[in-house]
């Protein structure tokens, strides 16, 4: 999935990218409940997450990372799309910046 590229300050700011994606996913289905996400969708974000912890930071690619927030984004998008006009999930406690 990760294809090596010559190291460069932002490749840390990729691996962030995809940091932000899983956490978010993960974070999500854990607010709203088990099942609400389809479950492979679940386990392939846990696999990438798990995955993470082996890829340094000059591994990652633009593209892979593209594909990666396109996936996030798009289900983000469905969730919207089936809670409608409900109120919208919070997934931090506390009091927002």
């Amino acid at each position: 999935m990760f294809r090596r590229r010559g190291g460069n300050g932002r490749s840390r700011h990729f691996r962030a990218r995809i940091e932000s994606c899983v956490t978010t996913i993960l974070e999500l289905d854990h607010r709203l409940g088990e099942g609400k996400i389809r479950p492979e969708i679940i386990q392939q974000f846990q696999r990438l997450k798990e995955s993470l912890r082996h890829v340094s930071d000059d591994t990652v690619d633009e593209s892979d990372i593209f594909r990666i927030e396109q996936a996030t984004n798009q289900l983000l998008k469905e969730i919207r799309m089936a809670y409608g006009d409900k109120e919208p999930i919070s997934l931090f406690t506390g009091d927002p910046h």
